[in-house]
Formats: C-alpha cells, structure tokens, sequence
C-alpha cells in the first residue's frame, strides 16, 4: 500500500445515493467516499472527504495504489419468472 492510500482511504457505501460526483462534477450515483487525513497527524486527523461516482473512484484508486471493491451482484430477481 502507497503513501498516499493511508492518508486517503476510499470507502464503498452500503447503499449509492443519488447526488453530484465532487471529482467530476456530474449527477449520478455515489457508490464511495474518499477521506482526506492529515499526513503530519499520522492519520488521526480527518480534514475531509469527497464523495465519489464509480468511474472517479476507479481513477483515483489507480493513482493512489489502492484496489477499489466493486459491487458484486450474486443474483438477479426477475419479476416475470416464474417461481
């Protein structure tokens, strides 16, 4: 793990929410948070975070080394199947 991942860890959210990316700037959905933590604190210190569409988190976890988790669809339900 570089540097730069323990001072800004990207987290998933449980559930997206609908909102502007602060990376991009485009409306859509919000799948992470990348916090900002004070390198001179040693970590201990939140200064902020951002929040982050899927494609920005993908990016910003290249630069900074860090493996971004996906979300994984185990199944799909489909409402004319039948049972």
């Amino acid at each position: 793990m570089s540097q730069s991942a323990v001072f800004l860890p990207i987290l998933q959210y449980a559930q997206p929410n609908y909102k502007r990316c602060e990376c991009c700037g485009r409306t859509r959905d919000i799948y992470y948070h990348m916090n900002v933590l004070d390198p001179t604190n040693n970590g201990q210190l939140l200064i902020g975070g951002f929040e982050l569409c899927e494609k920005c988190a993908l990016k910003l976890g290249s630069i900074t080394s860090q493996e971004v988790k996906q979300e994984v669809v185990l199944a799909r339900f489909d409402v004319d199947e039948e049972i």
